[in-house]
This record gives C-alpha cells, structure tokens and sequence, in this order.
C-alpha cells in the first residue's frame, strides 16, 4: 500500500517539475539554461529510478550506482555557473 502512494508522489514530483517548466518557459518567457537543464534532468531521472525500485526492475547495487553518478553529475557543474571570478577570455 505504501509503495503505490511512493510512486504517486514520484510521478507527482516529474509533473509539477514539467509544469513548472512550461510555465517558466512560456509565461515569464525565460530561457532553458543549464541549470534549468539540470534540474530537469534530476526532477526526472531520480524519480524514475525510485518507481523503477519499488517495481523490482532495478537492485540496490544500481539504485546505488545510479544515484551516485547522479550526484556526481549535479555537482561537477557548480563551479562553472557560480564562480564570479572566473575569467571569459
């Protein structure tokens, strides 16, 4: 019973996720940029390996391995975005 309600809230979660993207998109007529990018890809990807869990379709061994590259793919771009200093020539 637990699990139905889990995986209502993750395809929730992927819902709100593409609306606010359209509205982002669309209403306040704002680009797709890469953290945009990744936030979708996150809001997505994570959700979906967590239905894919509960369903027996993926084992612990790859929800880890999986969640890990996830993080480390988030995380290797901050520095990119957020360094003011960084020099554009």
């Amino acid at each position: 019973m637990m699990k139905e309600y889990v995986e209502i809230m993750m395809a929730s979660i992927m819902l709100i996720a593409l609306l606010g993207l359209l509205i982002r998109t669309i209403c306040l007529k704002k680009g797709i940029g890469a953290r945009v990018i990744q936030f979708t890809c996150i809001a997505f990807l994570i959700p979906t390996i967590i239905i894919l869990s509960f369903e027996g379709i993926l084992n612990g061994e790859t929800v880890g391995a999986l969640l890990g590259c996830i993080a480390g793919y988030v995380l290797s771009g901050i520095s990119n975005y957020d360094n003011p200093f960084k020099n554009n020539s």
